[in-house]
């Protein structure tokens, strides 16, 4: 998609013809979610630094059994 493309569809948006564009939403859609997710680098959720961590070695009180339950105190 061309930069004459862009400005063509940000025109008819603007313009009311939502009937024309249907066919070159979903690829408009796709390059500016693109876009936004390399402006925001790291802070996107789903970036590869954002994944969960394990842990070398498992915490210990994860092994014990916890036979009671705690409840509120009335």
């Amino acid at each position: 998609m061309t930069e004459n493309d862009i400005s063509l569809i940000k025109q008819l948006i603007t313009a009311g013809k939502m009937g024309v564009v249907y066919d070159l939403m979903p690829e408009y859609n796709f390059m500016k979610s693109k876009a936004i997710i390399e402006q925001m680098g790291e802070k996107w959720c789903c970036h590869p630094n954002n994944r969960v961590k394990r842990l070398e070695t498992p915490l210990e009180i994860l092994k014990q059994h916890q036979s009671r339950v705690l409840r509120r105190s009335k």
